[in-house]
């Protein structure tokens, strides 16, 4: 997974991989106002299934990075209310579930 917004939180970061059970989880540093540009490349990673936006710590702008999710055919899940790993995973669910398959897990070889 990438996860966008906030600053990266290793407790929390190490929360989520495990809960989770990610082979890796990517938090792409943010700066206030900055542009969007510089996610592509992680959302165009091979081993990514998805994106998550911190909404709540994620500039208005960011929330553009879907462009380059629909291009790469990645599901973004927007995260209203913090990186929880039970408010991720019900996230997820309920925005992706219908996109995020195992067949999408088995293509990536890991879920990151």
């Amino acid at each position: 997974l990438v996860l966008i917004g906030g600053d990266e939180r290793p407790h929390i970061r190490k929360a989520l991989i495990s809960a989770l059970q990610l082979a890796d989880l990517y938090w792409v540093p943010t700066r206030s106002h900055e542009s969007i540009d510089g996610f592509e490349p992680w959302v165009r990673r091979g081993d990514v299934a998805a994106v998550l936006l911190a909404i709540r710590w994620a500039s208005h702008s960011y929330g553009d990075v879907h462009r380059f999710c629909k291009r790469y055919g990645k599901p973004l899940v927007r995260l209203p209310r913090g990186c929880n790993p039970n408010q991720v995973a019900a996230e997820i669910i309920r925005q992706c579930s219908r996109t995020l398959t195992m067949s999408t897990v088995k293509t990536v070889g890991a879920f990151a």
